[in-house]
């Protein structure tokens, strides 16, 4: 039961027209590496991508993950499905794209403003492994 994974993407960027998302106002891009098992669109709007990967794990379960980026910030948020017989698609696909709109809003772009005053250094904890 592999999934195919561009019909994914086709799921998924009807999940966000579903839920009036402007990110596909403008039908994104699909690139899809059939060897490698990996399928990513990117949003024309320039507000990020997805990236999916299929793969099998060693107990022989199937697993697609979804890995979010979105626009002005490094962070990135995967999500894994395990489908099993029977797997509604479609829901997965409305389930990957409410939590890529919810990072969205979550993670709004970094804005440097400037600062006449000098800015404190970031002490970062260590911690010590021995």
């Amino acid at each position: 039961m592999a999934p195919r994974l561009l019909t994914l993407l086709a799921y998924i960027e009807t999940a966000f027209a579903n839920h009036g998302s402007r990110a596909v106002s403008v039908p994104p891009s699909r690139s899809v590496n059939f060897h490698k098992s990996l399928a990513r669109m990117i949003f024309a709007d320039g507000s990020g991508s997805i990236l999916l990967q299929n793969f099998t794990l060693a107990d022989g379960q199937i697993c697609v993950r979804a890995e979010f980026s979105w626009k002005g910030t490094a962070t990135t948020t995967t999500h894994s499905i395990y489908p099993q017989e029977s797997y509604d698609w479609l829901a997965a696909a409305d389930q990957l794209a409410t939590a890529w709109l919810a990072g969205q809003t979550a993670s709004p772009p970094a804005v440097q403003t400037p600062s006449s005053e000098p800015a404190e250094p970031v002490m970062e904890p260590v911690a010590a492994t021995g």
